[in-house]
């Protein structure tokens, strides 16, 4: 595939606490991203398609959190686990609601629905 061809984008995710994460990508890539942001912004929610160097593609969800104690109640964006599955460890926000950490899918109830 050309490079032009397809909107280029790694996001890197923090391994654990302070340190660092990265998003970089093509031009076209950073321009739909960007794209994106202003419609979630707009809209509360977007989603984009996008592609690693593998050209495996996968989507990107944006969304915006108005909620503080939603957003306290997401699990945390580390990549590093303890053990054979996750058991959010770094979960350290505060948040009455006994079922969290939850997943930030739960922001995207129903962009299949938007985007058809």
């Amino acid at each position: 595939m050309s490079w032009d061809y397809h909107k280029y984008l790694h996001v890197y995710a923090q391994h654990s606490q302070h340190q660092e994460s990265f998003i970089v990508g093509n031009r076209d890539a950073l321009v739909e991203l960007r794209n994106l942001i202003d419609k979630a912004l707009a809209e509360g929610t977007s989603i984009g398609d996008f592609f690693p160097s593998d050209e495996e593609g996968y989507q990107v969800h944006i969304g915006i959190v108005e909620d503080e104690e939603k957003f306290n109640a997401l699990e945390m964006p580390y990549t590093e686990q303890f053990g054979e599955i996750n058991q959010h460890n770094y979960f350290a926000n505060l948040t009455n609601d006994p079922k969290a950490p939850y997943s930030p899918i739960i922001l995207f109830p129903n962009d299949e629905e938007k985007e058809e």
